[in-house]
């Protein structure tokens, strides 16, 4: 399972959300994602593939959408969790 869809799946089961709306443009706004959503994604990434987002990245701006978590997390994960 690739990034993209192992988000996909988790945020589809936390949020009542169309899936074919989980674009890479689509914002955390746009989500409407609360504190325990946020939360909760960071510990599932964290679990999957071993790659830490901590609040600031969101609040500094550095991830506004899907699509600039997908790139963070393939970007920071060890080369084991890749394999």
């Amino acid at each position: 399972m690739n990034v993209a869809e192992f988000l996909r799946d988790a945020i589809v089961e936390l949020k009542d959300v169309d899936e074919s709306a989980l674009v890479p443009a689509l914002t955390f706004e746009e989500l409407e994602l609360d504190s325990l959503d946020y939360v909760e994604i960071q510990l599932r990434i964290k679990k999957k593939f071993k790659v830490e987002i901590t609040p600031d990245l969101f609040a500094a701006g550095q991830l506004k959408n899907l699509g600039d978590l997908y790139a963070y997390i393939e970007a920071n994960q060890p080369q084991a969790a890749v394999a």
